[in-house]
């Protein structure tokens, strides 16, 4: 009688293990998406941040000699930046740092919106580091096809958060983990760190998930002007499994105690088949943001010596058939 009672304890345990357990990573789960969902809120922040590239011919190729020289640029690069995002007024500030892979000599690309208008230098167009270009965003709203607007720009946490969710939701809770001790940020604050790893076990089911998820998460960036109608079009009808997403990858975000994703990291690789080639890409990101609604204001100062970004804007338009 005594052993059984004790087998029957033991198996009571071990469901009760395996319940909290489920529990617990129900609840990481739920505590991550809560925080896609309080990047809603913030209105205005500091960034800082870094990538690494390896980007494939077929995923960034056009049929625009021009766009595909400044592809070219930053398909094997490293990419740093720092800035300022207000959303209403909006107001943007970032330096944007590329060094193409191989080179010593990395460019530098300032950018700043304000009053409605987009002002950016860029080496490969201008003649001179004060020379700038200026994209009137309120006109482009009005005229344009595109679905980029000032609306639209405003709306970015909200994009971000729509394409985690539909990325992350259909994930299942027991690869979500949580670890025990917080993480430090750099203000010294304490956050939890919450993580998602692609690996051997997960792979095809993560890929299953992602590849039924693609035709509305090109429509999103279509809907928002980040993907022309064309090319979500191609992107749509071509085959899903034609993108593989690769083990070992990753995904950790630290989320302070107000709720708010304070840092986040993303090491993805992934293959994709064009024309029956398959090709290997890899993406390393980190950002932070800081100063969450406190109003921080642009320091930059609208240029002076600005030109008109039509006519370059004509030569970046895909070119017609």
């Amino acid at each position: 009688m005594s052993k059984k009672w004790i087998t029957l304890t033991a198996v009571a345990a071990i469901s009760l293990l395996s319940l909290t357990a489920c529990t617990d990573n129900t609840k990481v789960k739920e505590a991550f998406e809560q925080s896609l969902s309080k990047q809603n809120e913030m209105k205005s922040y500091t960034f800082e941040g870094s990538t690494t590239l390896s980007i494939s011919d077929g995923l960034l190729k056009t049929s625009n000699p021009l766009t595909n020289g400044l592809v070219s640029l930053v398909k094997e690069s490293t990419m740093d930046w720092k800035g300022i995002s207000n959303v209403d007024p909006l107001e943007f500030q970032t330096d944007l740092k590329i060094t193409p892979k191989g080179s010593t000599s990395p460019f530098e690309i300032p950018i700043l919106i304000k009053d409605s208008k987009l002002y950016f230098n860029m080496p490969a167009l201008n003649k001179t580091p004060d020379e700038f270009y200026a994209v009137d965003l309120q006109q482009m709203s009005q005229n344009s096809k595109s679905a980029l607007t000032l609306d639209t720009l405003k709306n970015t946490s909200q994009l971000s958060t729509a394409l985690g969710n539909l990325v992350f939701n259909g994930i299942d809770p027991k690869w979500y983990k949580e670890d025990k001790a917080p993480v430090k940020l750099k203000d010294g604050s304490s956050a939890k760190s919450i993580s998602v790893e692609l690996t051997s076990k997960n792979e095809k089911d993560i890929n299953t998930i992602f590849q039924t998820k693609l035709p509305e998460f090109y429509g999103y960036l279509q809907n928002n002007g980040f993907l022309s109608a064309d090319k979500a079009e191609l992107l749509k009808k071509g085959q899903p499994s034609a993108i593989q997403l690769k083990a070992p990858s990753k995904m950790v975000v630290a989320i302070d105690d107000s709720g708010f994703i304070r840092e986040q990291t993303f090491d993805i690789a992934f293959q994709m088949t064009v024309d029956g080639k398959v090709q290997d890409n890899h993406i390393v990101l980190h950002q932070t943001y800081d100063a969450i609604n406190k109003a921080t204001p642009v320091t930059k100062e609208v240029p002076k010596n600005v030109k008109n970004f039509d006519d370059i804007l004509k030569l970046i338009a895909p070119a017609k058939k």
